[in-house]
């Protein structure tokens, strides 16, 4: 069960810092043009 948790969280984790770094790709590809 925490296991489960632990790994749910982990995932979460990847997807938020994922998502915030094709944002940040975004904003600078956008900028520079």
């Amino acid at each position: 069960m925490l296991e489960a948790f632990f790994t749910s969280l982990l995932v979460l984790v990847c997807v938020g810092v994922l998502a915030f770094t094709v944002l940040a790709v975004k904003k600078l590809y956008q900028g520079q043009r």
